[in-house]
């Protein structure tokens, strides 16, 4: 790389000297080669020439005559070897020789006349080496003191990039710190370059989720503290109220407040069961019992074991499928979670009414969509009914023995299964879930 750097400014040099020489030579064209008769002062301006050459000039003349030499009086005398012969016949344009410590570089004066370019003489520049390498060196030394000073500045900007790097590091490890020794509801300032502030924000978004699961996991225990004890207080009072009556309870009112025991404990194992199968949903490690099922016969089987919860209110229970369905999935499971939704559909209905139960599918996935005639959800409360305990009307809930876990256990089933839920209500009409699973499970 250093050699072909000193070749490169070398020859650069040598081709300023050339230059030079000729355009020496078209300006001895123009005073037609007179250069001491006092009519021009093309001599003076060769010998300045040479003088800042620190060299010598010598014009030479196609018939070899010398007219001109800046070291020695040799005007007049002729001068033939056989560089000179090149250049005047034309065989080359240019010759460089080095003569110890000494270089000479040979350019001939060309007149053109059309097409025809006519050789009238040669111009001889003989410069010391040193002069030439004196460049070179010049040169280098230049590069190496802008290399100095790229590598200086080099370093200065890394250590400050280094710095400002370090210091936001050292500010977000002390927010993390913070954070980790409990106080969990606090978040990162983004700060610093574009990528460091990406990672924040990130890191904060991620903390927000924790943040909102946690709330999620308190709200959790919070209900199922309020659900589970709510039927055993009414046990409790109504206990109590027995107690208060002696020996003197007549038995219609004993086995009437027995009655509604009994009906409190069943509400409490309503309770309690879907709690467990909610659990065992949520368990990441939880293994689904995957087989190849026919989802007509799935669907006709939940819907005739339904169907007596049906006729009491004279419902009328419809079943559509466009074609043949089998999956893999887990039976049990995703019988649970469409025995939930069509459930919904039953309690939350009007009397005389209907739901109507569509299966299709295509090349990847079945189609499950449950609609009902009954009292619909409002729009403000639709993203809800999937949350654990969430009830659009409690009363009308604990009167029909709902426990706000269906609709979570559905969806935590169709999640499973790699599937989503989507409902369509709209107050009055009705309400309409749609389900997709793939056919193919992929754990």
């Amino acid at each position: 790389m250093n050699d072909g750097y000193r070749e490169k400014i070398y020859d650069q040099k040598v081709d300023s000297v050339a230059s030079q020489c000729a355009w020496l030579g078209d300006q001895v064209v123009g005073v037609d080669f007179r250069l001491d008769d006092g009519s021009n002062s093309l001599s003076t301006q060769t010998d300045k020439l040479a003088a800042s050459m620190n060299g010598r000039i010598i014009v030479i003349k196609s018939n070899y005559k010398i007219i001109k030499d800046t070291h020695t009086d040799f005007q007049s005398r002729f001068f033939l070897n056989q560089n000179i012969l090149d250049i005047m016949e034309g065989n080359k344009e240019r010759i460089v020789t080095e003569n110890g410590k000494y270089i000479e570089v040979l350019v001939p004066i060309t007149y053109k006349t059309g097409n025809k370019t006519q050789i009238l003489g040669a111009v001889m520049a003989t410069v010391p080496s040193e002069d030439m390498m004196g460049a070179v060196i010049e040169m280098e030394h230049r590069r190496n003191m802008l290399l100095v000073a790229f590598i200086i500045c080099g370093l200065c900007a890394a250590m400050a990039i280094s710095y400002l790097l370090t210091r936001d590091l050292k500010k977000i490890q002390k927010d993390v710190d913070f954070i980790a020794s409990g106080h969990e509801d606090e978040s990162i300032e983004e700060t610093g370059f574009l990528e460091m502030r990406m990672i924040v924000q990130r890191f904060n978004e991620i903390l927000g989720r924790m943040q909102t699961l946690e709330e999620s996991r308190q709200e959790f225990v919070s209900n199922v503290s309020h659900e589970l004890k709510t039927p055993m207080t009414s046990m409790k009072v109504l206990a109590d109220s027995l107690i208060q009556q002696g020996d003197q309870v007549p038995a219609e009112l004993y086995r009437e407040f027995m009655q509604d025991i009994v009906a409190e404990i069943d509400r409490e194992n309503v309770i309690i069961s879907d709690l467990l199968s909610l659990v065992k949903l949520d368990k990441k490690a939880a293994q689904l019992q995957i087989t190849t099922v026919s989802i007509n016969e799935l669907l006709e089987i939940v819907m005739k074991r339904l169907k007596p919860l049906a006729l009491q209110r004279n419902i009328e229970l419809i079943f559509e499928s466009f074609r043949p369905v089998t999956a893999e999935i887990d039976e049990v499971k995703l019988s649970l979670g469409l025995t939930n939704l069509i459930e919904n559909g039953i309690k939350y209905n009007k009397d005389d009414g209907w739901i109507r139960v569509t299966l299709n599918a295509d090349h990847k996935y079945f189609y499950v969509k449950v609609a009902d005639s009954g009292v619909g959800i409002p729009e403000d409360c639709q993203d809800q009914v999937f949350d654990r305990f969430y009830r659009v009307d409690k009363a009308r809930s604990r009167d029909t023995g709902g426990t706000g876990l269906g609709l979570a256990i559905t969806k935590s089933v169709v999640s499973l299964h790699n599937g989503e839920i989507k409902l369509y209500s709209k107050v009055g009409e009705g309400t309409t879930f749609t389900l997709r699973i793939p056919l193919k499970y992929k754990g």
